[in-house]
């Protein structure tokens, strides 16, 4: 069995834009080192070199459609080719889709679930056991799944993505107990609605005709989201400080909670008015 790598650089998916992309440079600013995993391998490149350059850190970059089968296995099995040991893992990749489920495509839902549930609980599990190793030595080691304010509801009108990121959020505090005392960190990251890719993605576009009316609607919705890079900065904070969740913005933090007060058939009902886009 040939030796495990020492675990030095911090592993980013989804790490082209959005959260993944403040977050690779918030490390990078501390002085890891970076592997960053995405499918777009050229735009990948220009975010390595670039901090490279200006923070003189390792940059490694692997091109990967992390919701393909075999995804985990083909991933770990390059980290392993490439001799990097992995100290803090994010899992950042994941995508959404939005209308009733009965319009929606089954490939679609199968890849969401692929890459938010699947994917996301192979990487925790295959590299964490190097991270147990390497903490023992003294160094920071952990894992930030990143979930979403979305976990603490049902999302009618999305579904499969609020459900899939209510798992990451059981999920991610269950490893958290079971992990304590080993001196990993294991964080849930849980933002609210944020300026990314997200909401442009294709699945996030209503079908049929976008009218003026709507597109107004959307840009209105859209300045009111919280900043990726500051909704990254907190995230990054608490995940040093070794915080089970963190969600950040008080107006995120108010709404997440407040299902644990409300009637189920209230939050849901609310949930639906919420998402609704005209």
């Amino acid at each position: 069995m040939n030796e495990r790598p020492t675990p030095t650089h911090v592993l980013i998916t989804g790490a082209s834009a959005g959260l993944g992309l403040e977050l690779a440079r918030l490390f990078a600013a501390d002085g890891s080192a970076l592997v960053l995993v995405a499918r777009n391998e050229a735009k990948l490149s220009v975010i390595a070199g670039i901090l490279r350059k200006d923070f003189e850190v390792d940059g490694r970059v692997i091109r990967a459609d992390l919701s393909k089968p075999n995804a985990v296995e083909d991933l770990l099995g390059a980290i392993e080719e490439a001799g990097i040991g992995v100290r803090v893992l994010i899992n950042n990749a994941g995508f959404g889709a939005y209308g009733p489920v009965l319009n929606g495509d089954w490939d679609t839902y199968q890849r969401m679930i692929d890459l938010n549930i699947t994917t996301l609980t192979g990487l925790s599990r295959g590299l964490l056991p190097g991270m147990i190793i390497c903490t023992k030595n003294g160094a920071k080691t952990g894992i930030m799944n990143v979930a979403s304010t979305a976990a603490f509801q049902p999302g009618p009108l999305m579904a499969v993505y609020f459900a899939t990121k209510s798992y990451v959020l059981s999920f991610t505090e269950a490893l958290h107990e079971e992990v304590k005392g080993s001196g990993v960190t294991i964080s849930a990251f849980c933002p609210g609605p944020t300026r990314t890719e997200f909401f442009r993605q294709e699945s996030m576009v209503p079908a049929g005709e976008i009218s003026e009316a709507d597109l107004a609607e959307y840009r209105r919705r859209d300045a009111q989201r919280m900043d990726a890079g500051v909704a990254a900065g907190i995230g990054y904070e608490g995940f040093l400080r070794g915080d089970a969740i963190v969600i950040p913005g008080f107006r995120n933090r108010l709404l997440a909670q407040a299902g644990r007060f409300l009637p189920r058939a209230v939050v849901r009902k609310l949930a639906f008015r919420m998402l609704k886009k005209n």
